[in-house]
């Protein structure tokens, strides 16, 4: 496995722990990396991006519920809306990974995770917001 993939991997549960238990998503980051002994390549590629995360939740929740269709944000359960977070966040922080990389890895985390429907699910919301991002990208 991918040191990105691991990162990934962490982040979410990062995001789902720190939600719970309302600590922050660095002290989360933190614990996550200690528990899983995570090399420094993966420790370096998840704490800046959950930084951003942190400091910019309010706007990937925004463009998150923006790319909701018909649907309430508050029953989007936490792992998936973790996973979708990660993703837009990946996708408005750095241009180095493509959209697309971006989408496809967030769906193979959310694989292990959670059901096809699921799945499915996440994969249409992202569409929209990764449509979206990409739109404010060019203006």
């Amino acid at each position: 496995m991918g040191k990105r993939r691991k990162g990934r991997e962490l982040l979410v549960q990062a995001l789902y722990a720190s939600r719970l238990s309302k600590s922050s998503v660095q002290d989360c980051i933190d614990d996550q990396l200690e528990r899983r002994v995570a090399s420094a390549e993966t420790a370096a590629f998840v704490r800046p991006l959950g930084e951003y995360i942190e400091l910019n939740f309010a706007s990937i929740d925004r463009t998150l519920n923006r790319a909701l269709t018909n649907w309430d944000p508050d029953r989007i359960g936490n792992v998936e809306r973790s996973i979708m977070r990660m993703c837009i966040a990946e996708v408005s922080f750095s241009d180095e990974v493509p959209a697309a990389v971006a989408l496809n890895e967030a769906l193979e985390v959310a694989r292990l995770f959670v059901d096809d429907d699921a799945v499915r699910f996440i994969n249409g919301v992202l569409d929209n917001a990764l449509k979206s991002i990409k739109q404010e990208k060019t203006d």
